[in-house]
């Protein structure tokens, strides 16, 4: 759902997680239960982050008060004592899943999830690329206790684990890699409501680590990285709109470090740093205007650079209500950011890692501004919503250098970066209807995401390698008795890439020469889903059905990237477009719900 509103880049095979704005995935804060999540995206972006049916409660929005430049997505359990035992189970040819909530008293609950994808059992035979295998595979796992006291108090206790494994291989070249990367995640939280005023306390715990282990025939190297995230939260809400919050964490990181079983490795590099962050925001009405002044002050240090920033980041967001002539929202501030996460795609792969503000950049700092017009009409049966957004950036990173370069040459992070300033700007339009037996929406959204380098290896503005000038989205459901028909199209321009200008064998050694940095864009991205689903009749607490999908239905071959490669026929390297492994992924699932 959130991956097709205006304002955010659908994803594509060669793209994970969100963009929003033309903000990098980095700059959107992901919330489990109040806690931040790094890196969730699956490989190519494929599945969905979380198991959605332990997770039933979802909150996002463009933008968010907090450390973090981009968006914010929120996912919570349910805050419900159940009154019996129940739960989901989906069974398929692509994942499977299951959830199940049972009382352990009429104040206590616990509610375990597990889910595992197939993809390698069932399209074994299919997942190839150039004729060289591919595997992929997940396997993530939730668990929440609930405890209510009473009608004022919630104490929830929240474990999430996930694992992705892969595996590639492209023969022609003598290449190999083979990675896992996942993510733990710890907390307790307690939440009171009442006399007017609610409270949040939690503590946690969460990590991310990656596992990646390179080959070439001549070289072979690991490149471990992981970021672990410790952390306390306390939220108190007032009377008259005065909202406060505080925070404090401690970050423990290590950016990619890759150390190769010949004398090309890298020292391994490792970043301690503490945030402090208070902020304060009260709503004010007057007559149909709400006026929201909100301040943030942020404390950051990094023990191996010996840099501290102290930062008061202010916003302001005015919104006008004109009744049955819709209502008008203008927001801006100013937002600073102390992690950076950077690799060489953005599509889940493990070699992508986090690092710190202050040994290689500063703090990332935005000035933003945003306009946006809603309207319900047709008795609230639709709606229309518009808005333009312009954001300047100042330290933003861009990874220019390549995978085949961490075999053959010194590893220097600042080498392979560019820190440079940046602009994205836009507008979006949708158009939804929200009830009736046809319900969906279409969307467009042109946006720019611009960079500027430091004017000698990139005198000019370049395109970041997530930029969709224009994308248009349409979605439709339709219930037709038992029947749920469902189906989304998107269309989108393609995404830049940096060309090959030649490629060399040495020794048995890739040695690549690239032109100018996403000088050139893949051809443009088109895809039709369709799903179909049958709700059998119920039988007692049994609701079950069965759905039918087809994902990619026209058989639009995608590219996944343009490379070079070489002709042994001819003796000479050409261009070959790389798409998406399966062309066409049919699938049936049995769902149920006790």
């Amino acid at each position: 759902y959130v991956q097709s509103l205006p304002g955010v880049s659908t994803n594509s095979e060669n793209t994970g997680g969100l963009h929003v704005q033309g903000s990098e995935t980095s700059h959107n804060l992901i919330l489990l239960s109040d806690v931040p999540v790094y890196g969730p995206a699956h490989l190519l972006g494929f599945f969905s982050m979380f198991n959605q049916d332990h997770f039933p409660n979802v909150g996002f929005s463009l933008s968010d008060k907090s450390s973090f430049l981009g968006g914010r997505l929120s996912l919570d359990p349910s805050d419900t004592i159940p009154t019996g035992a129940g739960g989901t189970a989906t069974v398929g040819l692509i994942s499977g899943q299951g959830t199940v909530t049972f009382p352990l008293s009429d104040r206590s609950a616990l509610t375990m999830s597990v889910r595992r994808s197939f993809i390698n059992t069932f399209y074994r035979g299919l997942l190839s690329f150039e004729g060289n295998p591919i595997r992929f595979g997940f396997t993530d796992a939730n668990a929440t206790f609930l405890y209510k006291p009473d009608a004022n108090n919630t104490l929830d206790i929240n474990l999430f684990y996930g694992l992705d494994k892969g595996f590639c291989n492209y023969g022609d070249y003598g290449i190999s890699m083979d990675a896992d990367w996942g993510n733990t995640l710890t907390s307790a939280r307690w939440r009171h409501r009442g006399h007017g005023i609610s409270m949040s306390t939690s503590v946690f715990m969460s990590r991310s680590h990656v596992n990646a282990h390179l080959v070439q025939e001549a070289a072979e190297g690991v490149m471990p990285s992981h970021i672990h995230h410790y952390g306390a939260k306390f939220q108190l809400v007032l009377p008259h709109a005065l909202q406060m919050d505080f925070e404090a964490s401690y970050f423990d990181i290590e950016p990619q470090s890759p150390m190769i079983m010949t004398n090309i490795s890298a020292d391994p590099e490792h970043e301690q740093a503490l945030l402090g962050t208070a902020a304060v925001q009260r709503r004010f009405t007057l007559g149909d205007l709400d006026i929201t002044p909100s301040l943030l002050f942020t404390g950051y240090t990094e023990k191996s650079s010996g840099k501290a920033y102290f930062n008061p980041d202010p916003s302001l967001e005015l919104s006008y209500d004109m009744y049955n002539r819709g209502s008008l929202t203008l927001e801006g501030g100013r937002k600073h950011q102390y992690l950076n996460q950077t690799g060489m795609t953005d599509c889940g792969l493990p070699v992508e890692f986090w690092f710190a503000a202050g040994p290689h950049n500063d703090a990332q700092e935005a000035l933003y501004a945003s306009l946006s017009y809603d309207l319900l009409f047709g008795g609230g049966r639709y709606s229309l919503s518009l808005q333009t957004y312009g954001k300047h950036l100042e330290n933003q990173v861009e990874y220019t250098g390549f995978l085949f370069d961490l075999l053959t040459h010194p590893y220097d992070l600042d080498r392979n970066i560019t820190v440079c300033s940046g602009y994205n700007y836009g507008a979006s339009v949708m158009l939804s209807r929200q009830s009736g037996r046809l319900t969906g929406w279409l969307g467009y959204s042109f946006g720019r995401s611009l960079r500027q380098g430091d004017g000698v290896r990139f005198p000019k503005l370049f395109p970041s390698s997530h930029e969709r000038m224009h994308e248009f989205n349409a979605v439709a459901n339709w219930k037709n008795g038992r029947w749920d028909f469902g189906a989304s199209f998107v269309l989108a321009q393609g995404q830049p890439y940096t060309p090959a200008n030649c490629m060399y064998l040495i020794s048995n050694c890739v040695i690549v020469d690239y032109g100018e940095y996403n000088s050139i864009r893949l051809n443009p991205y088109m895809r039709l889903d369709l799903s179909a689903t049958c709700n059998f009749n119920r039988k007692g607490r049994l609701d079950h059905g069965i759905n039918l999908s087809v994902y990619n239905a026209t058989c639009h071959y995608n590219e996944v990237l343009q490379y070079l490669n070489y002709d042994p026929d001819a003796g000479t390297f050409c261009y070959s477009k790389a798409h998406f492994m399966v062309p066409v992924i049919p699938s049936i699932s049995y769902f149920c719900r006790f």
